[in-house]
């Protein structure tokens, strides 16, 4: 396995991107600084110091359809989740559809990459990072001296894991642990879908990765990538 580590780099996830060539199955790129880092839909990801900040590459074995690509950033999501519990035990929950959370706020987000049948894994977890007063409301950070490089071997190796199980059959169990971390449960969310805006209570995630929201008595499917949520609150 590749480690490479920067200083400072505009964004992992970019230069893996434009390296690919030179990388294996999950080699992975590391940076302490990120000067554009970026989101899901190009949002800018803010990525100072004391931030894990990596990307790693997926070679599958075969080409992914469209639905099995969808799946990705849920089981990069699971595999996160587990490696920060067996680091340190919290009230972590899994956010659909790519972001850890832990007590109720921002913990890591997470971005998925195709590049031709390859996919690199782009993922920010806030570790003894400051978070910035304007934020401190949705976003949380470990707040400890953890060693980066053991946290982001160990997704990695959960990574591994979650994908040999996803590989030989299991993403039904894989998907069941999944709702037992999320956070979206049984919440009223608001959603935007273009020009269009709707209401509902948040249900499980099913197996195609969609999630199920309840709106006037009906279940509706949502697609990941499809929507973004505008405002969580509880009941």
């Amino acid at each position: 396995m590749k480690f490479l580590k920067f200083n400072e780099i505009d964004s992992t996830n970019n230069y893996m991107k434009e390296n690919i060539s030179s990388f294996e199955n999950y080699d992975i790129v590391s940076a302490k600084v990120q000067t554009s880092g970026r989101g899901r839909r190009g949002n800018t990801w803010l990525s100072p110091e004391g931030m894990a900040l990596f990307s790693f590459l997926l070679k599958p074995e075969k080409e992914f359809s469209i639905i099995e690509a969808t799946k990705l950033p849920l089981l990069a999501g699971i595999s996160t989740l587990s490696a920060l519990k067996k680091i340190k035990d919290g009230a972590y929950s899994f956010k659909w559809t790519n972001d850890v959370f832990l007590s109720g706020k921002k913990l890591c987000g997470i971005l998925i990459e195709r590049v031709k049948d390859d996919f690199v894994i782009g993922i920010g977890i806030n570790v003894a990072n400051k978070i910035p007063d304007d934020i401190k409301n949705i976003a949380i950070s470990m707040e400890s001296d953890y060693d980066i490089d053991k946290l982001i071997l160990k997704v990695v190796e959960e990574f591994s894991i979650y994908y040999k199980r996803f590989s030989e059959g299991k993403w039904k169990e894989i998907v069941e642990e999944i709702n037992s971390y999320n956070f979206l449960k049984d919440k009223k969310i608001r959603v935007n879908i273009g020009d269009k805006v709707f209401e509902g209570i948040a249900r499980n995630i099913v197996e195609d990765g969609r999630i199920k929201i309840e709106m006037d008595g009906e279940i509706k499917l949502f697609s990941v990538g499809e929507i973004k949520i505008e405002k969580d609150y509880y009941l």
